[in-house]
């Protein structure tokens, strides 16, 4: 191990070093995460899956919720205490798929997080309770916007 140095500076604001080295750390949270067997993945086909990182976003997905979040939470807690990470409350949010109202209610009084109850965006998709729902609220708008853009360049005269 090596040992500790003191940080005088950090990275200036549009490094192009700051991304990458973000990721370097967020990469460690995602490993840990995946490795801890009390937090509990979900199953899509034959793939276990925990989370989804892109960028600074991070998506998990938790089967039972009730153990999986509060071991999830201090081990977010842990990981604050080594690297000075720290997950922006107000920004984040939890989106349960559960029809267990006692359930509902335990997470949501244990969570220090927004809840959503009918949809989430993630990453510009509007994931919703119920998969049948993704299509109308995510593809419609798209063909319609596409339809709008593509009315308006017809009448461009472009050469």
């Amino acid at each position: 191990m090596l040992p500790a140095f003191p940080l005088k500076t950090g990275t200036r604001q549009g490094c192009r070093l700051s991304p990458l080295l973000f990721n370097m750390v967020l990469e460690v949270l995602a490993r840990v995460i995946r490795q801890e067997k009390e937090i509990k993945h979900i199953q899509i086909g034959r793939e276990e899956v925990k989370l989804s990182l892109f960028a600074d976003d991070m998506i998990v997905y938790l089967e039972n919720p009730i153990v999986s979040a509060q071991n999830l939470l201090k081990l977010i807690s842990n990981f604050r205490k080594v690297s000075g990470y720290k997950i922006n409350v107000q920004k984040s949010q939890a989106f349960l798929y559960t029809n267990n109202r006692q359930a509902e209610s335990q997470i949501m009084s244990e969570l220090p997080l927004t809840i959503a109850t009918k949809r989430i965006k993630y990453l510009g998709i509007q994931l919703t309770r119920d998969v049948k729902d993704l299509f109308k609220k995510n593809y419609k708008p798209l063909l319609k916007e596409i339809k709008e853009d593509t009315n308006k360049w017809k009448n461009v005269p472009c050469s």
